[in-house]
């Protein structure tokens, strides 16, 4: 999943929590409550996984899946758009 610069696989979203995670890594910091990036020892500062906390929402209320980046610039994530739009609907979230 592409976002910003950064390319993390395998991306997955689980549709009956609204939860996406990206790449691997241990928990970083937040800028934004709706995601998270994850690091490791390994890439100098760099993350290495993402998760993203309730994206279908943020797609219906916002019209797109945004994420600020670790430079504090703010994108949109159409990779993420498409994996939650591809998604069966639940009932849950």
């Amino acid at each position: 999943m592409k976002i910003g610069s950064y390319d993390f696989e395998p991306a997955t979203y689980f549709p009956e929590i609204d939860h996406l995670r990206a790449g691997g890594g241990q928990i970083g910091d937040a800028d934004d409550a709706r995601h998270v990036f994850f690091y490791d020892d390994e890439n100098e500062g760099e993350p290495v996984g993402v998760e993203l906390f309730g994206p279908r929402q943020q797609l219906a209320s916002e019209g797109a899946i945004t994420v600020v980046l670790p430079s504090g610039e703010r994108v949109r994530v159409p990779d993420a758009e498409r994996l939650v739009r591809d998604a069966p609907a639940t009932d849950a979230a």
